[in-house]
């Protein structure tokens, strides 16, 4: 099976002195900076081999750090085995292993980690709770979810902002709204993320209404908000209301972004607005927008379905000098 390699952030999380006299050593300074300066997977072994004959294997430190790097490098079967190891493991180094099934793609392993965590007496931290719900989202585990959630009410860990938003998350990515909007009601910071993720949720389920209403009722929007509400609108049908919106996105000054364009190109392709479609295109030359083959192909489907076969070929051609990849996709 195929792993997909990522970054576990979670530095900030492991507590500075969990071992002070390994910390102390020359050993432990030089398999710190091993295990760091490792690109490649191959070294893995021989660097797990040191840190055993160097009776280290039991260090949480080093071993977080091991499992880090056997994440960062798509190795989370390495990491499954190193784990195994561990005598004691501590909420750290379970949440880096539920962190590294998460970003393979391997939601279900990671929850059962959860569980085996919490069936083994290990309290859960916020950080670990945010990786779960995560993959509970992912993986539309919604009875998983709502048992987290009652372990976040029970351990008074609501408050905190990240695991609020996972929650929001997978609610909505579930449609479970009554549980979202609750969720959502219930932040004392309803910022412009929350309010897109709320966007995102209802539109995907066909509930462009309520999309907009929350999209209305938002106190502040930045670009990615209203990118999320023009996709909202093309993806339900709206194309009409996903231009009013992208002119209402100009009135008030907000800058679009590469996937707007995309969204304001589509709905001008199933309109046949080559006038709009064209100074779109103006806009993305006159502001530097990234004109990847995304961006390419979505202009000349709309030059295309417009009529102007000599525009679209033009743009083929600029994409054949710029991005070798849009031939692939041509």
């Amino acid at each position: 099976m195929s792993y997909s390699a990522t970054t576990v952030t979670l530095n900030s999380a492991f507590p500075r002195n969990s071992n002070p006299k390994a910390k102390d050593s020359q050993n432990w300074r030089e398999t710190i900076s091993l295990i760091q300066k490792c690109k490649h997977i191959h070294q893995i072994p021989p660097i797990h081999a040191k840190i055993i004959r160097n009776f280290q294997d039991q260090d949480p430190f080093v071993v977080f750090e091991l499992l880090r790097l056997c994440s960062n490098l798509n190795s989370i079967d390495y990491a499954t085995t190193i784990f195994q190891q561990i005598q004691t493991p501590n909420v750290y180094l379970y949440t880096a292993l539920i962190d590294g099934f998460v970003s393979s793609g391997f939601y279900l392993d990671a929850i059962r980690v959860y569980c085996r965590m919490v069936n083994g007496f290990v309290s859960p931290d916020n950080y670990a709770v945010t990786s779960v719900l995560k993959a509970c989202g992912f993986g539309l585990a919604l009875e998983e979810g709502r048992g987290v959630h009652a372990q976040v009410l029970k351990l008074g860990l609501s408050s905190n902002r990240s695991v609020r938003m996972k929650l929001l998350d997978l609610y909505g990515k579930c449609g479970e709204f009554e549980c979202a909007r609750r969720v959502f009601e219930e932040m004392p910071d309803r910022d412009v993320v929350a309010s897109t993720v709320m966007i995102t949720s209802y539109a995907d389920y066909g509930l462009i209404e309520e999309a907009i209403g929350v999209f209305n009722r938002a106190r502040s929007k930045d670009t990615v908000c209203w990118t999320a509400m023009i996709d909202g609108l093309v993806k339900n049908g709206e194309m009409n209301r996903a231009l009013e919106a992208f002119r209402e996105m100009q009135r008030n000054n907000v800058r679009p972004n590469e996937v707007t364009v995309v969204c304001v190109l589509s709905a001008c392709s199933y309109l046949g607005a080559l006038e709009l479609g064209r100074w779109v295109h103006s806009y993305i030359d006159k502001y530097d927008i990234e004109f990847n083959y995304i961006v390419g192909g979505a202009l000349i489907n709309m030059y295309s379905r417009c009529g102007d076969i000599d525009e679209a070929l033009a743009v083929f051609g600029r994409m054949k000098e710029r991005d070798v990849r849009f031939l692939k996709f041509s």
